[in-house]
């Protein structure tokens, strides 16, 4: 079925000026999209007649709007996940050095829909709305449990994946034997394969089902590794991510014996 080609025009704008950090003019944008910066003219017009994007004066270039705050203000406070996930994540976060995500996944990146730093002088900049690489983070891997070897190679591609740190797996067969690894325990790790220095450990939320619709995950620097356990921080981990489940539906430990590709998408 044929999409609306007026909605997509402006949800690609939006999409390209959030990957954006500067503001940018009409014929850089009909660039990058490769249409007619009359085109691309009038798309910005509507949105910004609802607010979605606005014009700077001095240099007439774009950037989104406040309209697209308020929706997302919306979605973090009435979305049943985000409302549970906050409070185990401000809990998690408070311990040391460990800042607290909550995220999804879409197609073959994470996507953050909750964020909390810790209070000590280490912050992992990360916010809601950023993507990340599922290969190399425990929270992608923690998405990826329990799908079989061949929905994660439809997801990720057939790689090598990117490589982000001497230590990133880049082989989708590896990745596959890692996750069924972590699988056994109910934690992932990513130890410095996302970056340098940095250990994370991730478990996946279910709903009501028993499929996994989140993940959680925290992640400290490798300098305070020596005084914390990555078991007792899994364990910690895995508690939080099943409380959080048990407040969308879920009861206890249900069959997974068989893998579900279904959730490839």
């Amino acid at each position: 079925m044929a999409g609306n080609l007026s909605l997509e025009r402006g949800l690609a704008v939006l999409d390209l000026l959030k990957d954006t950090d500067e503001p940018i003019g009409v014929r850089d944008l009909a660039r990058r999209l490769d249409q007619s910066a009359a085109a691309v003219q009038r798309t910005l017009n509507t949105l910004a007649e609802y607010g979605y994007v606005e014009q700077i004066a001095e240099t007439r270039r774009y950037r989104l709007g406040h309209s697209v705050l308020a929706l997302a203000r919306y979605i973090l406070r009435k979305d049943r996940l985000v409302g549970l996930a906050e409070t185990e994540l401000q809990a998690l976060a408070a311990e040391g050095c460990i800042n607290a995500f909550l995220a999804v996944r879409r197609g073959d990146r994470g996507l953050y829909l909750l964020t909390v730093q810790s209070k000590s002088p280490v912050v992992i900049r990360s916010s809601p709305g950023e993507t990340f690489p599922l290969h190399s983070t425990a929270l992608g891997k923690a998405l990826l449990m329990e799908l079989s070897a061949e929905a994660v190679i439809r997801v990720l591609g057939q790689g090598p994946l990117e490589r982000l740190t001497p230590r990133t797996v880049t082989e989708t067969s590896k990745l596959v034997v890692q996750i069924n690894a972590s699988e056994g325990v109910g934690y992932t790790t990513s130890i410095d394969e996302n970056f340098a220095g940095l250990i994370a450990v991730g478990a996946p939320v279910r709903d009501a089902s028993g499929t996994i619709v989140a993940g959680i995950s925290v992640a400290y620097p490798r300098s305070v590794g020596p005084h914390v356990e990555i078991a007792e921080v899994g364990e910690t981990v895995m508690a939080a991510a099943t409380r959080i489940s048990a407040g969308l539906g879920h009861r206890g430990l249900m069959s997974h014996q068989t893998k579900d590709s279904s959730h490839a998408a």
